[in-house]
């Protein structure tokens, strides 16, 4: 079992609004570290027109300085597979208010299964622009990259490696990505991981 002490988002498109939520994450309850805000979507919002050290791992809203709490860890286990939630909001996940405000979907909301954009060619989702796709098929998908660091300060572009991919997303909140069986253990005191999402 590889124990990652640290899991951030990292997008590297602008428009991004859904983040990959999970105990274990960094700006989990947002970045004032004396609240647990359950309402929070500070991890979610749009990283544009930024220089890279302060868009890497969100810097300019100060999520770097927001670790995730003592034993929070995500942890992956070699050969199988887990889950996170991805959502608009912390609100939005099972992770807040007992999944009151969660459905099936990152927005909280009910939609078809085959819920697209209108228009021919399909647009855009307009009910949900921070998806950024007009169907499943569409949407980009995503990625978890591994730093064998567990010091912040230390991950860079160049230790960070993707170890799984999820074609077609995001798309409904509930993702489960498969572990590589031989992904080394990581050190004591953990790793670092990134979500990725070109949107």
């Amino acid at each position: 079992m590889i124990k990652v002490a640290t899991l951030l988002a990292l997008t590297a498109v602008a428009q991004a609004h859904t983040v990959a939520w999970t105990k274990g994450m960094y700006c989990f309850g947002g970045p004032d570290l004396s609240t647990d805000n359950a309402n929070t979507n500070t991890a979610v919002a749009p990283l544009y027109n930024l220089a890279q050290e302060d868009w890497w791992f969100q810097h300019d809203r100060g999520c770097d300085a927001a670790p995730p709490a003592d034993g929070d860890i995500l942890e992956l286990p070699a050969g199988g597979k887990f889950t996170v939630e991805l959502a608009h909001n912390r609100a939005q996940t099972t992770l807040s208010y007992d999944g009151k405000y969660s459905s099936a979907w990152p927005d909280g909301k009910d939609h078809p299964e085959d819920w697209a954009g209108p228009g021919n060619p399909p647009e855009c989702i307009q009910d949900d622009g921070a998806m950024h796709t007009n169907n499943q098929s569409t949407a980009a998908g995503t990625a978890f990259a591994i730093s064998y660091q567990s010091d912040l300060s230390k991950v860079t572009m160049e230790n960070l490696a993707v170890f799984t991919v999820l074609e077609h997303t995001p798309w409904k909140r509930e993702a489960t990505y498969e572990v590589p069986a031989d992904l080394p253990a990581c050190p004591e005191g953990g790793c670092t991981c990134a979500w990725l999402w070109v949107g």
